[in-house]
């Protein structure tokens, strides 16, 4: 009978001796790929373990509800592992060829479960068909891989339950929103396949990097979605078309103290009662309505003066002539998706009038008001100066829309 006390003393020695730092290429590489077979080989094992301790009732001995429970009172697994462990319990059985390969060590614990996954959801008498094509490819296959070449697969050979399954999943879809100790809103939510089409053909579309100042886009690939899901936000305000609450189209209203504001000290707060930095506020103020309101000794509200500084609807069209969407050096944003920027912000003075706008998208309007970006006007067109990191000698750049001989 195989001693798992023997591998453990084998592999102490190895940790002991610490020589894995003799093996280079190919040989490292092999090395790697056998301890990852031996890793799969393992969980075959633990699953043998973990199914005969089910045959004996282990759990009940221990009271423990089922197995999983079992298993993450005892052997200290989370409960997803605990369940995956479970699952292999019940379903390799009625899937031999899988479960030859997982101890073969040519897949993973997570690939045999989606096998099974996709096995279970076809008509019984295609399940041993499907079954054989996954496993054929499952060797070569990543979890991602194999899962896609699950979905396909089912596709072909059983149509009707993928219908099904979607609009099962329909009725499933769910979108959660919280806050995180920071003040960040946290996302998590599930989709219908179309509209996840939809959405995710819109963020790919909005995340392509963008250059600054003629540098690689500095931003990770997570932080690029995100502020396409910002800009998608931003567009749908900007919308005529958005449903009214209380007669008004819907608003990000933020409290702060106008010394505050106009010093960049203290913070706001949204109507959600979440803190709001006086520098993130400035850059929103640039392109949001600002209403003056006095407030009693309480801070009750005792008058609401009119909105004021906002760029008028005829501004905002002059910007698009001249600025034909964001005019940041390399920026090919349209009109629709910009903001319009106070060079010398409203609140130091700066007047609403076209010699101080400039239509900037989200992602440069952050560039510009963090980065130590400095705009003037040159012949009436926007030009910007680099900060030094960016261009030592600090040359004026334009973007290429607004280059004079192009605009002839």
């Amino acid at each position: 009978m195989f001693d798992p006390k023997e591998a453990i003393a084998s592999l102490k020695a190895h940790f002991v001796a610490s020589d894995t730092y003799r093996l280079t290429g190919e040989a490292l590489l092999e090395w790697m790929q056998d301890m990852e077979t031996l890793t799969n080989m393992v969980t075959a094992a633990a699953t043998d373990g973990a199914a005969e301790a089910e045959s004996q009732g282990m759990h009940s001995d221990y009271g423990c509800k089922d197995l999983a429970v079992l298993l993450r009172v005892k052997l200290k697994l989370d409960s997803g592992e605990a369940g995956q462990r479970a699952r292999l319990v019940r379903e390799l059985p009625s899937l031999p060829r899988t479960q030859a390969l997982l101890r073969e060590g040519k897949i993973s614990g997570r690939r045999a479960l989606i096998i099974s996954g996709t096995v279970g959801k076809v008509p019984a008498e295609k399940a041993g068909k499907a079954e054989d094509v996954l496993c054929q490819h499952a060797p070569r296959l990543n979890p991602r891989q194999l899962t896609y070449a699950g979905k396909v697969l089912r596709s072909r050979i059983d149509p009707e339950g993928v219908h099904r399954d979607e609009q099962e999943g329909y009725t499933r879809r769910y979108l959660r929103m919280g806050t995180n100790e920071h003040g960040y809103l946290m996302i998590k939510a599930a989709f219908d396949p179309i509209t996840g089409a939809k959405i995710k053909t819109v963020l790919h579309a909005l995340a392509k990097p963008r250059p600054v100042g003629g540098e690689k886009d500095p931003r990770t690939t997570e932080q690029r979605y995100a502020d396409a899901f910002a800009e998608v936000i931003a567009i749908a305000m900007a919308s005529q078309d958005l449903p009214t609450c209380g007669e008004e189209r819907p608003r990000v209203v933020v409290t702060m103290s106008w010394d505050n504001l106009h010093e960049w000290t203290g913070a706001g707060y949204t109507q959600w009662d979440d803190p709001v930095s006086a520098g993130s506020l400035r850059l929103v103020a640039c392109d949001a309505e600002v209403m003056p309101v006095v407030l009693g000794d309480e801070s009750q509200p005792l008058d609401v003066g009119r909105s004021r500084r906002l760029a008028t609807v005829t501004q905002r069209r002059a910007l698009a002539v001249r600025d034909k969407g964001c005019a940041f050096p390399g920026c090919d944003r349209p009109p629709a998706w910009t903001e319009a920027h106070h060079v010398v912000h409203w609140i130091d003075g700066g007047p609403t009038d076209l010699g101080n706008l400039v239509l900037l998208c989200s992602h440069h309007h952050h560039v510009v008001h963090q980065g130590d970006w400095e705009i003037i006007f040159e012949h009436g067109i926007p030009t910007f100066i680099p900060p030094r990191w960016v261009d030592p000698d600090q040359q004026p750049m334009r973007n290429i829309r607004l280059d004079p001989q192009l605009r002839m």
